[in-house]
């Protein structure tokens, strides 16, 4: 059982505190940690507590993600990431989800949180309302929910293209799991 908030969770493992564990391991689960995917989904938990850099954030680690799906599904990835200007980042979605790699509602989604996060960089005085959160309707009815949106947001995207996101935000954690497979690609 480990324990997670409040909540005690079940993983199969006994936790180990990082003075128990070997040179080697530790060493390890030091280098997963620095990970960059590790170090993106760490600040969701940091800015918990204050809407606009938690919406500006994840903004900013979506874009990066985008970023990536562009450059594994496009012929021309490098034109497009490299010109802002004439492909931003409505665009970048909106061609994702012309090609099938965004689905309809993944494609809403990030389009709705992409003019959320305009209104948090450009409004004095942003806060995130209820009205704002109609379009997630029951699930997340009340702006105290926006965390968790954030967290399912970011976690569904990732989890939609782990095999694609896997390789550049956590190579450590990709080349094991490739020699776990037994090499194969």
């Amino acid at each position: 059982m480990t324990r997670v908030g409040k909540k005690t969770v079940a993983t199969g493992r006994v936790p180990v505190k990082l003075e128990d564990m070997s040179a080697e391991r530790r060493a390890l689960h030091e280098k997963l940690l620095a990970e960059p995917g590790m170090r993106m989904f760490s600040q969701l938990f940091k800015l918990k507590d204050n809407p606009r850099l938690l919406v500006l954030v994840a903004h900013g680690m979506l874009e990066l993600m985008v970023n990536a799906l562009i450059d594994a599904k496009l012929k021309n990835a490098k034109k497009v990431t490299s010109d802002t200007r004439g492909y931003p980042h409505s665009t970048r979605l909106l061609v994702l989800n012309e090609m099938g790699v965004l689905s309809d509602r993944m494609y809403k989604s990030l389009e709705w949180f992409r003019r959320l996060r305009n209104r948090a960089a450009h409004e004095p005085l942003f806060e995130v309302t209820a009205q704002d959160l109609q379009i997630l309707r029951e699930k997340y009815p009340n702006p105290d929910k926006l965390h968790k949106f954030m967290v399912d947001l970011m976690c569904g995207f990732w989890n939609q293209h782990t095999e694609i996101f896997l390789p550049v935000f956590m190579p450590t954690l990709a080349e094991r799991a490739k020699r776990a497979r037994g090499g194969a690609s």
